[in-house]
């Protein structure tokens, strides 16, 4: 269990990253992005546009430390529940808003984010209760701790290009309207 453990650490601390790198590289896009969720106050948008990424660093940061492994994994998880709320609200309420989660975005929050954010929030909750358990020591062997890197990497990778993915499965566009 220590390496599904290494593997849901690793992609958290990946995910977190570059959403936090992501969102401070262009801090306009994310707060303006904001604006379009009708049910944070608007005195708030700011605040979180700010707080967001440096709670992203300061998970990110938790979980790379050993000594801090067990709480960085109930912080995201914590935190996991909130990414995980919002497309829910936002589909609840029939809404169609585009988050910056990973940079600009013109794909509406749906189904596609709720799963993301769910995977996230079983890659964390997984983890706090692996380090509950075992603790939050490394794995000693080679091959494993290797399948828990490509695991990560792989796992990271559908996270962060969720709407690229999402936009496979789109319905083509019709013959006879090439979008004139």
């Amino acid at each position: 269990m220590l390496y599904v453990s290494l593997a849901c650490r690793l992609t958290l601390v990946a995910v977190m990253a570059l959403a936090a790198v992501s969102k401070l590289r262009s801090p306009g896009v994310f707060a303006a992005s904001l604006e379009g969720f009708d049910f944070i106050p608007a005195r708030l948008r700011s605040p979180l546009a700010v707080l967001v990424p440096a709670a992203e660093l300061l998970i990110a940061l938790v979980l790379a430390v050993p000594a801090t492994v067990t709480a960085g994994f109930a912080i995201a998880t914590l935190f996991c529940c909130g990414l995980t709320a919002v497309p829910i609200l936002v589909l609840a309420r029939g809404k169609k808003v585009t988050c910056a989660c990973f940079g600009a975005s013109e794909t509406p929050l749906g189904g596609w984010h709720v799963a993301r954010n769910s995977v996230l929030l079983a890659a964390a909750g997984l983890g706090t209760l692996v380090a509950l358990r075992l603790g939050d020591g490394v794995p000693a062997h080679a091959p494993g701790i290797a399948l828990a890197v490509v695991a990560a990497g792989v796992l990271t990778t559908l996270i962060v290009f969720v709407d690229d993915i999402a936009a496979l499965f789109q319905s083509p566009i019709p013959a006879g309207d090439l979008g004139r």
